[in-house]
């Protein structure tokens, strides 16, 4: 299955047909003219055209390709036992399935062309790995900043030339660099261009070559911009030609004419078909059903890794560290994450059970201490207007927990302060907190001390420093 072009299709009216027609070809022809005038052996040439969805966002997605196949590539996938072969051909039973059924549906199924019919018609050749691949590369889209070998080189703007497992193994992250040297890709070139990127693989070691970008780059410049396809993209949309054998002195010729041969149904149909994912065909499931079905399920796995992609984008944006950027180390990443943040909470929620019971027992030791200063003022009034007055200080006490707050109340004689502070030395009173004000010829003594050892009632407390006052 050499030289495999998978083209963009004409567009539905007919005025703007044969200058899309043209521009497809001559893309077409550049690809081919990239991939043939190398000294080296490219397996296939693919542009991916720039656009941008509904949201504005800009994405990579096919805009036309050209496969002339591995010089003397093998399938890796060949096994030598009796179970490795039936599992291979299996594989390829499925592979050519899918190609054929591609195939099948954009020519229109057979109606008795010649062409068509060779088209359709099985070579006997095996489906290679790196064909398989290519023709994979249908349903892909990339953006500039999901890590993918296109998508780096397009936002760089730089060549991103990869050969060789270890330089292979830089790029493990992205899909598409595993992917093709799963497939036997040993050399993959990304180009950008002013409105996408040139892909190109071998299946062999090719060292850098910075005349092929500069070639490649002037190849482009030189070239009108190229109108991209229709946004939704699916295969339904593509043409495909391979198959048919051609001499490279009349190459360019025959691709003109298979070119007007193919006659693509209606655009508005085969979206309406493709809608119908996932329903099995009602008749003997072979002809247009089945290719159908064939195609639908490529489609839906498409947009199942879409939707996947989508939502570890989503799951990378608050991850605030990721070790790797594989797939396995984020979901890690995310769980430890998680976890963090299940102890944050229960840290933080200790916390301000802790503050709440403070705020309450400061709360209480507060309106306990306004009630007391508030009788005590009062009796200080009574007994100023009344001019009654005592020579012996009148004490209060009230202890809260391990504190007792101390009033003491006596006429400004002979150093009431000091005697006071003498009385708590003695009795081993821890002073926390003291004020001392007047009024007229009183002092008040607010004090809040520990409570000592010995003293634990309020009765107690209050004998012990009367006794050693009146001394």
């Amino acid at each position: 299955m050499e030289q495999l072009m998978v083209s963009s299709p004409p567009m539905a009216t007919t005025s703007l047909a044969q200058g899309d027609n043209q521009l497809t070809l001559g893309l077409q022809h550049m690809l081919q003219y990239v991939a043939k005038s190398q000294p080296e052996w490219w397996a296939y040439a693919i542009f991916w055209q720039t656009s941008t969805d509904d949201e504005g966002k800009t994405f990579l997605a096919w805009e036309d390709g050209y496969f002339q196949g591995g010089s003397g590539a093998v399938n890796n996938n060949k096994g030598s036992g009796s179970s490795s072969s039936s599992q291979y051909s299996q594989a390829q039973s499925e592979r050519k399935k899918v190609i054929r059924g591609i195939q099948a549906l954009m020519v229109g199924g057979t109606n008795g062309d010649t062409t068509t019919n060779a088209l359709l018609a099985d070579d006997g050749t095996d489906v290679t790995d790196t064909e398989w691949f290519y023709v994979m590369s249908l349903s892909r889209s990339f953006s500039p900043g999901d890590g993918s070998v296109p998508g780096k080189a397009f936002s760089r703007g730089d060549c991103l030339w990869i050969t060789g497992a270890a330089q292979f193994q830089i790029y493990y992250t992205c899909e598409r660099a595993k992917e093709a040297q799963i497939h036997g890709i040993q050399t993959m070139v990304c180009i950008p261009t002013a409105n996408g990127v040139l892909e190109l693989c071998s299946t062999h070691l090719i060292k850098q070559n910075f005349s092929l970008v500069q070639q490649v780059k002037s190849l482009f410049l030189s070239c009108s911009p190229i109108q991209f396809l229709e946004k939704t993209i699916c295969f339904a949309d593509i043409g495909l030609v391979t198959g048919l054998p051609q001499q490279d002195n009349n190459n360019d010729e025959k691709l003109v004419d298979i070119s007007k041969k193919l006659q693509l149904p209606d655009s508005d149909k085969l979206k309406a078909v493709a809608k119908k994912r996932g329903r099995k065909p009602k008749g003997g499931g072979g002809g247009e059903d089945s290719n159908m079905a064939a195609l639908n399920h490529v489609e839906a796995e498409r947009q199942r890794r879409e939707k996947l992609n989508r939502r570890f984008y989503a799951l990378r944006s608050v991850v605030p560290n990721v070790s790797k950027m594989d797939k396995a180390s984020l979901l890690s990443d995310a769980v430890s994450y998680i976890n963090k943040l299940k102890t944050k909470v229960d840290e933080l929620e200790a916390q301000l059970n802790i503050d709440h019971s403070i705020s309450r027992k400061q709360k209480i030791i507060t309106e306990s201490s306004s009630a007391d200063n508030q009788r005590t003022t009062t009796s200080a009034d009574d007994q100023v207007i009344g001019a009654n007055s005592t020579a012996e200080p009148e004490v209060e006490v009230k202890i809260v927990g391990p504190d007792a707050m101390i009033r003491v109340q006596s006429e400004n004689v002979d150093y009431p302060s000091a005697k006071l502070m003498v009385a708590l030395q003695h009795l081993q009173m821890q002073v926390h907190h003291a004020s001392i004000s007047t009024v007229n010829h009183l002092v008040l003594h607010d004090v809040v001390v520990r409570v000592p050892k010995g003293l634990s009632t309020e009765d107690e407390l209050k004998t012990a420093l009367i006794t050693r006052l009146e001394q």
